[in-house]
């Protein structure tokens, strides 16, 4: 499905870039999708036995949801801090701005990742480059110094190999600590396993923030589900920008634009959103039956909320009534909110 409005685009049907033996990646940023600013995101999909190599973003930290499969990660960060653990499906992994980082697909099926960056073009840069670009020598100094195990290796080139892959007979093996418990760390959270901090009859949101997942800078990511005919209300988010991916299911969406530019559109499954700073939208699950699923990442750790339930409660009836030009008599029934609906059930 291909949708006509300037704020969406279709992640899963773009096809890679990189393809590679062990997987492949998807980049969408400002080059590709000119709305994005401030945020951009990649779709990695590894086979069994696929390795995204270790490597580092310059400008940009990453948050990454797991849609699928289960995955070993490693991030090596300052002060020689080491962090190893598993992800599997619904969790999220922070990944701060410099820290290298790898993923590695230990299941029996493939892995598939949505990442998220807090810039619209973020920079890449990877081990096996990084070894192209340095002297032979200076290696060998650096690590053994008399050997010449890097001048054996002869990699002489800057440009990332990106994605690897292993023996898939060494994994049938299957005897590693790593790929037989979950590991937990503070670079993780359980986003779709922990319960919901909202839940309404219309659906349920669970909040990956600063609040609940604190080593998060720069971004935050919301699982949002929406039960049949589930509505987000409409809202905005004053200090944050809103990059949406579909995982299932199809919605309504509309943003309102400064100067009233009104975008109304569909989106489904592997598609993506982007909603600037301040805008106005809602989401609306208009099937009657199914339940449609977003991954909301934000371009803020701690992303702020105005609902149009709250904000119009907040208000006097003779305030709106002068706005509208109407009787104020009209207001006396509306339903006063002292927060935020959220999410409705449409069902009614």
């Amino acid at each position: 499905m291909t949708s006509s409005s300037i704020h969406t685009f279709d992640l899963d049907a773009t096809e890679p870039q990189a393809v590679r033996k062990g997987g492949n990646r998807t980049i969408i940023n400002a080059s590709n999708f000119p709305m994005l600013k401030g945020m951009a995101v990649y779709l990695l999909r590894l086979e069994r036995g696929g390795i995204r190599e270790p490597h580092w973003h310059p400008n940009a930290a990453e948050l990454s949801f797991c849609v699928r499969g289960r995955a070993l990660v490693t991030i090596f960060g300052p002060d020689a801090s080491l962090d190893t653990f598993t992800v599997e499906q619904g969790e999220i992994v922070f990944v701060p701005r410099g820290y290298i980082h790898h993923i590695e697909n230990i299941g029996m099926e493939d892995v598939k990742f949505v990442l998220a960056f807090n810039h619209e073009t973020p920079e890449d840069l990877g081990i096996s480059g990084s070894l192209g670009s340095m002297p032979s020598r200076i290696l060998d100094e650096t690590f053994s110094p008399g050997s010449n195990i890097f001048s054996q290796l002869n990699r002489g080139s800057a440009e990332d190999i990106l994605i690897g892959s292993r023996d898939v007979r060494q994994l049938s093996l299957g005897s590693t600590d790593e790929s037989s418990r979950n590991i937990p760390n503070r670079h993780k959270f359980n986003l779709d396993g922990v319960p919901p901090q909202i839940q309404t009859a219309g659906g349920t949101v669970s909040l990956g923030n600063a609040s609940n997942f604190p080593i998060l800078n720069g971004l935050a990511c919301y699982s949002l589900f929406l039960r049949a005919k589930g509505i987000r209300e409409p809202h905005w988010h004053p200090n944050a920008a809103e990059l949406d991916y579909v995982v299932e299911g199809r919605a309504k969406m509309i943003i309102l634009s400064p100067g009233g530019t009104v975008d109304s559109f569909e989106v489904g499954a592997g598609e993506i959103v982007f909603i600037p700073p301040g805008y106005l939208h809602y989401i609306e699950n208009y099937d009657t039956e199914k339940v449609t699923h977003f991954v909301v990442f934000f371009g803020h750790e701690r992303p702020e909320d105005i609902g149009i339930s709250g904000s119009l409660s907040a208000y006097s009836n003779e305030v709106l009534a002068a706005i509208f030009n109407t009787d104020l008599v009209l207001f006396d029934s509306l339903v006063r909110h002292d927060e935020d609906v959220f999410i409705i059930s449409g069902g009614a």
